[in-house]
């Protein structure tokens, strides 16, 4: 089998279509298609698009135009034959409607002019309307006067009984698929309806032949003649205009005799092969490849007379759809659309031997999947034109060379080397198609990835504020809060930080985020340098609700420093958008430029409070016993100021350090519900060594004893005291809140943290007290001395000079005694 070289044209495209169910029908620059659903699209082959779309009850099954082209006849699955108008501007010259939208036309009811539930193919011929229907085992044409008025006129009736389909062999994929019966009209040469324009849509024979096959009556009175292909494979006739004649007994005789059987559904009836007086051959394709070709047979030498011969071949199926011109046969075995040579040899030359017929050839046309054709035609430079409907619902223009049939052929050899090219060529082009969907998949799934980054940073960084306590203020859609704790491992304690970064957005954090917690002391020292630490914990993927709990060190090489500041960040790394194996260098160096992207997510201070060991107590090994000097050096740290050792002295015994502050500013800020004195006690000092567990009272005494850090034991207690000389308009209910050690660190580090407690208490919840204390002066002269205290020893560190910081250490040492004695009280 050779191949022509066509162009294919893409006109249009539907839905997907079934192949037993669409019919075309093409009719100057209009063409009529249903897909066998209820639409019927005309669609204009010059403007590429849909101009009308009628709507009928049913879905449709068949159509036929009349014979002025003015009306169009639909069969449905309901039974009903319709008849509508077709729209004025599709016969008009000049387009009335140039919209670019489609016009939608429902057909009305009324337009039934037949309703029979058996019906199964109608055709119009001669303003006659024939219809063949099937109704118990019998096959029945009936023969009506074109609508034009209701009720039909029924002409006559003839009967063919039907055939068990047994005997066919049909697979089970044939029986399934319903093959509806052909209808076509066979015109003999010079009669009126084929002298007209539209000569080549209508299928006609040459007198000669048109007499052997259907007699001397119908060709006497040019008669067209009914072909029908039945599904059982039977191709019967009877003439049109013939009168019926009667039986011996005075029965009426049908005209209808069976002219051939193909043993298999028909597809196709047409004429072919154009000669001196018009067709000079009858077509009939099966389903399954077999092909009917009626020739006649010149007058012999030897006197035979004049006869006509039947020619079987077989090409290649199934046949889904055929069409003829003068000189091929156009059928579509769904694999691929094939053009078949039915012009061997002259007419002159022709014999009516074997020989003619073993020489028919087909060409493949390079085209699949093709359900219905409409055509052929020529077009104004000589080529020949294929108008095809896939089974993807594509309308397709298939464009044949003129004189394709005079194309030289290949060689075998070359041939085959033409095939390898060929299918070299596809497999190049089909790993460049792989490599290309590979790379825009990665592409894609990149941006997509980039996208839910950024959806994610926008997420933290709106909900980012100023410092906060860990659980407190509004929850965050993804946070990362932490619990300092006491580990022991090896008869060596340390401690611990754990942080929890819980998602509670709906986003998915995927491959490519690190949590990073950065660890920097507030304490500045000799001994403190490469202190600050920064650990990075990747995870492969955090689901909307899920947790990551993860555990740090808070001592460093030079021993523990409280306070300390922890920050808490998300970043991602921008090389987790490309593959290794995908990313150009190109794209990596940029990768290595641009970092990484980080979102911050919380930022967290670890105090001495944070630090007390509130159970058990601390392995001899690791108590730390701090000089005077050591601790006061601490404290100074802890409060963010560098300075040198001094001579700075207390005395010996338990230290004590208290802070007051007012019992209504707590029960606003904290939000107490306790009533009594010993519970608003607890509940202060719960939330002081447990901010975590707000809300739960792990506290049951308003006295702690615990360990600090260094192993000292200390003592916190808190007690609502009242003063009486503090106000002019009356006492003062404050509460008192006492740290006693042996340890001086110890006590200035708590000392630090419980002023940082009540600072950030004071910053977040903006409440203000019920009404402001009228103050004694004596109260705010104290207050002042003190103020003006600091401001001197500001000064001095501001100067410089290692007198001038001995003495600043000793105003600050002086400050605190002071306080620590007679403290200010927090309104």
């Amino acid at each position: 089998m050779d191949a022509v070289r066509c162009s294919v044209e893409y006109l249009s495209e539907f839905s997907d279509c079934q192949s037993h169910s669409v019919r075309v029908i093409q009719d100057g620059v209009n063409l009529f298609l249903t897909r066998g659903d209820r639409d019927v699209l005309i669609f204009n082959i010059q403007e590429r698009r849909v101009t009308t779309v009628m709507l009928f009850e049913a879905s449709v099954i068949n159509l036929a135009l009349s014979d002025d082209k003015h009306r169009l006849y639909a069969l449905c699955a309901n039974g009903g034959l319709y008849c509508t108008p077709l729209p004025p501007q599709l016969s008009s010259s000049v387009r009335v409607n140039k919209s670019p939208d489609s016009v939608q036309y429902t057909v009305p009811d009324d337009s039934i002019v037949l309703k029979n539930a058996s019906l199964q193919a109608f055709t119009i011929v001669e303003k006659i309307l024939v219809t063949l229907s099937l109704h118990k085992s019998v096959w029945s044409f009936d023969l009506y006067e074109e609508p034009g008025s209701r009720p039909l006129h029924k002409l006559a009736c003839f009967q063919v009984v039907t055939l068990n389909t047994c005997c066919l062999n049909l697979t089970d994929k044939e029986k399934s698929v319903s093959s509806p019966p052909v209808l076509t009209c066979i015109y003999p040469e010079g009669s009126t309806s084929v002298s007209t324009d539209q000569s080549d849509l209508r299928p006609h024979l040459e007198p000669h032949l048109f007499r052997l096959l259907f007699g001397v009556d119908a060709s006497l009175v040019n008669s067209p003649v009914i072909l029908c292909g039945l599904p059982d494979g039977r191709i019967c006739c009877f003439p049109l205009l013939v009168p019926t004649l009667a039986g011996p007994t005075g029965e009426q005789r049908s005209p209808v005799r069976v002219l051939q059987s193909l043993e298999q559904p028909v597809v196709f009836i047409g004429t072919c092969i154009s000669g001196e007086h018009g067709p000079q051959c009858l077509v009939a394709v099966g389903q399954r490849g077999k092909l009917l070709i009626v020739r006649s047979k010149q007058a012999s030498m030897e006197g035979k007379k004049a006869d006509y011969s039947f020619n079987e071949h077989s090409v290649r199926g199934p046949v889904l759809c055929a069409c003829v011109d003068d000189k091929r046969l156009y059928y579509s075995s769904l694999n691929d659309l094939h053009a078949l040579q039915l012009t061997t040899t002259s007419s002159s030359e022709a014999t009516g031997t074997e020989s003619q017929l073993q020489a028919l050839t087909s060409d493949s046309l390079g085209v699949c999947r093709a359900i219905a054709l409409a055509g052929p035609y020529t077009n104004p430079t000589g080529s020949v034109q294929l108008l095809a409907v896939s089974l993807s619902g594509r309308l397709l223009r298939v464009n044949l060379p003129q004189g394709s049939e005079n194309v030289p052929r290949l060689p075998s050899s070359l041939a085959g080397q033409r095939v390898k090219d060929l299918l070299a060529s596809i497999a190049n082009i089909w790993e460049r198609a792989e490599s290309l969907k590979h790379k825009l998949q990665e592409k894609n799934e990149s941006l997509k990835h980039l996208n839910q980054v950024i959806n994610v940073c926008s997420l933290m960084l709106d909900n980012h504020g100023n410092e906060k306590v860990c659980n407190m203020g509004t929850k965050r859609p993804i946070s990362c809060c932490g619990v300092a704790r006491w580990s022991s491992l090896l008869q060596r304690d340390s401690l611990t930080l754990t942080c929890v970064l819980e998602n509670s957005s709906g986003c998915t954090l995927e491959h490519g985020w690190t949590l990073c917690i950065q660890v920097h002391p507030l304490s500045k020292g000799p001994n403190m340098e490469g202190s600050s630490g920064t650990y990075s914990f990747p995870f492969m993927k955090l689901d909307s609700g899920q947790k990551l709990d993860v555990t740090i060190p808070l001592e460093s090489t030079g021993g523990l420093s409280l306070p300390v500041k922890v920050y808490c960040s998300l970043v991602f790394s921008l090389s987790a958008l490309f593959s290794p194996e995908a990313s150009s260098p190109g794209v990596s160096q940029l990768l290595t430029e641009m970092g990484s992207i980080s979102a911050p997510l919380s930022t967290l201070t670890v105090d001495w409070l944070d630090a007390l060991r509130l159970d058990g107590s601390f392995s001899n090994g690791n108590i730390r016993h701090n000089t005077v000097t050591d601790g006061i050096q601490t404290f100074l740290r802890s409060r963010g100021a560098i300075t040198r050792d001094s001579d700075t002295t207390t005395k010996s015994g338990p230290i004590t350090v208290m802070v007051r502050v007012s019992s209504q500013l707590l029960n606003t800020k904290l939000h107490l519900s306790a009533t009594s004195s010993t519970e608003r006690c607890m509940s202060v000092l719960n939330w002081l060594v447990s901010p975590e567990e707000r809300g739960q009272m792990s506290v049951q005494s308003p006295v702690v004893c615990a360990y600090s850090p260094d192993g000292c034991s200390v003592k916190l207690l808190v007690k609502e005291v009242t003063l009486g000389d503090f106000c002019s308009d009356g006492p003062l209910e404050v509460l008192e809140i006492r740290v006693e050690s042996s340890s001086v660190a110890a006590v200035c580090g708590l000392h630090h943290a419980i002023l940082r407690r009540l600072q950030v208490l004071l910053r977040d919840a903006a409440v203000k007290c019920v009404h402001t204390k009228q103050l004694k002066a004596q109260s705010l002269i104290e207050a002042v001395r003190l103020y003006e205290d600091l401001q001197d020893a500001q000064n001095q560190e501001a100067l410089g000079g290692t007198m001038k910081t001995n003495k600043n250490s000793e105003i600050l040492f002086r400050i605190f005694l002071q306080l620590r004695a007679n403290p200010l009280v927090i309104l």
